[in-house]
């Protein structure tokens, strides 16, 4: 009895050491594999210019319009992200825009950004507008100099299907879905200005094609968004107004040549939803040109230079055209935007 008790013990030890070092074994190539993503997980593998530059909002795209391409330049196995900067001097205006963004397998886009839109010295002439139209100026809506609108934007894209490198033979662009939410911090001044709220959510669509020989044999881009959206002048001046508060569906393009691997031109256009501001109750009833001034919004365009001297750097110059903001007219100047990558 002893006996066998000792060898029952002799061959569940064998056992159990058999099963131990099976069971390492077996876990040596997951392990290696698994040590062997983590140091490619976070990397740049996509070809030079895939994630394009960033959009004013802080998503990948063009200058204002946001594209379907993923920010970053990550593989679907790898976790890439930028950092942006960009600054916008119109005639009267001034805008200047920052935030960073995370791609996460070439599928999905999370990124934030802040924005503050300086009205330097048209505050002041906006002041004696306002009073001479209503006698007084409301206290919220008393700009003085420098005064600036400020929002911050968090922004979520995911890619549908299509790939804007492999497609090419193909009609199947690169599709994606996504929202951004935009929180103004001036809640008191939009609600006297007439705007519904001082936040929102703008919807969209994004459809992106790359033909590598495309337009004189030069790699071609072409994008097209559906935005679902009821913010003014892209939230800054808050979202709805006084009549009404529903989204519109607007449309935006965006194309661009490749005039090598490293220098892109091209231009976007934007259609911007305009909404009736000026509430009655701050007006006395006088909402006829004052209100119809300061509520005028143009669509937006701009014409472009990008260039990526390096993976991890672009940089991008346009001319751009936004229109009238608040009561101004021909608000145009020029863009600059550094992104980087990594």
């Amino acid at each position: 009895m002893k006996t066998n008790n000792r060898l029952k013990k002799a061959v569940s030890g064998k056992l159990g050491v058999a099963a131990a070092t099976a069971a390492l074994l077996a876990g040596l190539p997951v392990a290696a594999h698994a040590a062997i993503g983590q140091a490619e997980l976070f990397g740049m593998g996509r070809i030079l210019g895939t994630g394009g530059v960033t959009s004013v909002n802080g998503l990948a795209g063009g200058g204002i319009n946001n594209w379907a391409l993923i920010s970053g330049l990550g593989t679907n196995q790898q976790i890439g992200g930028t950092a942006f900067y960009s600054h916008v001097g119109l005639s009267n205006y001034n805008l200047n825009a920052y935030g960073a963004s995370v791609g996460l397998f070439n599928r999905v886009e999370l990124s934030v950004a802040h924005q503050s839109f300086s009205l330097g010295s048209t505050g002041a002439l906006l002041d004696s507008a306002i009073g001479a139209t209503l006698g007084s100026v409301p206290a919220p809506l008393n700009f003085g100099a420098n005064y600036d609108f400020k929002q911050t934007i968090i922004g979520l894209k995911v890619r549908l299907f299509g790939n804007v490198v492999y497609d090419q033979y193909n009609w199947k662009p690169q599709v994606a879905i996504g929202v951004t939410y935009h929180d103004n911090q001036n809640k008191a001044t939009l609600k006297a200005l007439g705007a519904r709220h001082h936040t929102g959510e703008t919807y969209f669509l994004s459809a992106t094609k790359v033909w590598v020989d495309g337009l004189f044999g030069l790699t071609t881009l072409v994008n097209y968004n559906l935005n679902y959206t009821n913010a003014i002048q892209q939230g800054l001046l808050g979202f709805g107004g006084v009549s009404h508060n529903k989204r519109k569906l607007e449309s935006a393009v965006s194309a661009a040549i490749f005039l090598n691997r490293n220098v892109a031109i091209g231009g976007e256009y934007r259609q911007m939803p305009q909404y009736q501001l000026v509430a009655p109750s701050n007006t006395g009833g006088k909402v006829g040109a004052l209100a119809n001034a300061v509520s005028k919004t143009n669509n937006w365009n701009d014409v472009f230079v990008a260039w990526f001297p390096y993976k991890n750097l672009s940089v991008t110059a346009a001319y751009v055209n936004l229109g009238t903001i608040a009561s101004v007219p021909n608000q145009h100047g020029m863009y600059v935007s550094l992104t980087t990558t990594f």
